[in-house]
């Protein structure tokens, strides 16, 4: 049972019950013979616990004001005396019925120890988050006020963890291997009693990249859905019209979504999704002698970013450098051999359609990357010193990253309504170390 003074005085207390237990399935005598052959050890779990969460601020129950010398220009007095007195301003909406966000996860796993030198593990779980904590969306005319954290609907995650491991020794070799594999789904089951609300993302220079609903994770991307660019004249003239007059030869060819002859705001669509289909990590480590070799990969298959920069770099958001595929692949380049292979509309001074939100910036942000390699010496038994253990390593953090995402780094960590969304962020650095552990 916990409190939270982040809620209000009738909303302030939650309870969080759990449990777990588990059948050593390998001492029963039903296991007998395949506890005298192969099987060392085998056990069934099964857990259910339910945690809370608080995270909306220190005063999301109450109306907070702020002061400002640039909200009042005069003094209350009304006399003009100059720069005037600071002034008092609303900051935050506050919701005082706003309570605990809780998440019930519900756990079915089996681990194994067989053959002597195998190790496994697999978990079947599924969590229900429910009263969501999410700011609420508060009409234009309440002017920059921050909107408080409401309580909204109900999300569901299903997955599976599996891990799988050896180890074994061949003379002076010695040698393990882990594998590990997730994947889960992830959807909203209710928002609220209101017909196609939303929970909308940030505003990313007045557009939005990002949504969820009932039905959908959270969250996915939303914008146009864009099938192409137009090559000739007939094939614009014959397409929906799309926002009046855009319809051009080398420009995008955007998709008519509802089908009600033209290409509106009502067209936008679900373009992708920034949840992976599975995420998998390998672990490798090897000893000979006084050497000693670790690794690990990890990667993730099947996710997806919203490539922001492209809007920067590729259509001029701001004035600055454009990208050398505006250069090299825009629809009419002379450095193309054949329009069809354009990647970009034809080339402008003044892009404005080309920076709505659309599968144009979405990108397959699949990776494979080697996060850590060392490799060590053990110098004990050379250096004859009264010690436990010398040993020198290096390591190199981030040595190499396989993928087709054209960003400066697909792992991306933003996570919450903005999930997906590469916004330029400092890619992840190559490190190299040398060391010396000494056990004494």
């Amino acid at each position: 049972r916990d409190a939270s003074s982040r809620f209000g005085p009738g909303s302030r207390h939650g309870t969080f019950p759990a449990f777990s237990a588990g059948w050593r399935l390998s001492n029963e005598d039903f296991l007998s013979a395949a506890t005298d052959t192969w099987l060392d050890y085998l056990m069934l779990r099964i857990g259910y616990g339910e945690t809370g969460n608080d995270r909306v601020g220190n005063y999301n129950a109450f109306t907070t004001y702020a002061s400002s010398l640039h909200s009042s220009f005069y003094p209350l007095s009304g006399q003009d005396m100059g720069a005037g007195d600071a002034g008092f301003y609303p900051q935050s909406l506050g919701n005082p019925n706003v309570r605990w966000e809780s998440t019930a996860t519900y756990n079915l796993g089996l681990q194994a120890n067989f053959l002597e030198n195998w190790d496994f593990s697999f978990d079947l779980w599924r969590r229900n988050t429910k009263d969501m904590l999410y700011p609420q969306r508060i009409p234009d005319t309440e002017g920059q006020i921050s909107a408080p954290s409401v309580n909204v609907g109900e999300m569901m995650n299903n997955g599976f963890d599996l891990e799988l491991g050896y180890r074994g020794m061949y003379q002076d070799l010695g040698y393990g291997v882990s594998l590990n594999v997730s994947r889960y789904v992830n959807e909203i089951v209710a928002l609220s009693d209101v017909e196609g609300e939303r929970l909308e993302g940030s505003l990313f220079r007045h557009l939005l990249y990002t949504m969820a609903e009932s039905g959908t994770a959270f969250p996915v991307f939303y914008g146009y859905q864009v099938d192409g660019i137009f090559q000739t004249e007939a094939e614009a003239a014959a397409h929906p019209p799309a926002f009046g007059d855009y319809n051009e030869v080398g420009k995008f060819k955007f998709r008519d979504v509802n089908g009600d002859g033209v290409i509106d705001a009502d067209d936008r669509t679900i373009i992708g999704s920034p949840h992976p289909d599975f995420t998998a990590g390998l672990n490798i480590d090897l000893s000979y002698r006084g050497f000693h070799l670790t690794s690990r990969l990890y990667g993730s298959y099947g996710n997806e970013l919203v490539n922001y920069v492209n809007r920067w770099i590729d259509f001029g958001l701001f004035s600055g450098n454009f990208s050398k595929k505006a250069l090299y692949e825009s629809w009419g380049s002379p450095y193309l051999d054949d329009n069809v292979n354009a990647s970009m509309p034809s080339a402008s001074f003044t892009y404005g359609i080309e920076q709505q939100p659309s599968s144009y910036y979405v990108e397959d942000a699949s990776y494979l990357r080697m996060q850590n390699l060392q490799l060590g010496y053990d110098l004990t038994n050379i250096i004859g010193l009264n010690v436990r253990e010398i040993q020198i390593y290096g390591h190199i953090t981030n040595l190499f990253t396989i993928t087709n995402y054209t960003g400066l780094d697909p792992e991306v960590n933003v996570s919450g309504r903005n999930m997906g969304v590469d916004r330029g962020a400092w890619p992840t650095p190559r490190q190299f170390m040398l060391g010396i552990n000494i056990g004494i």
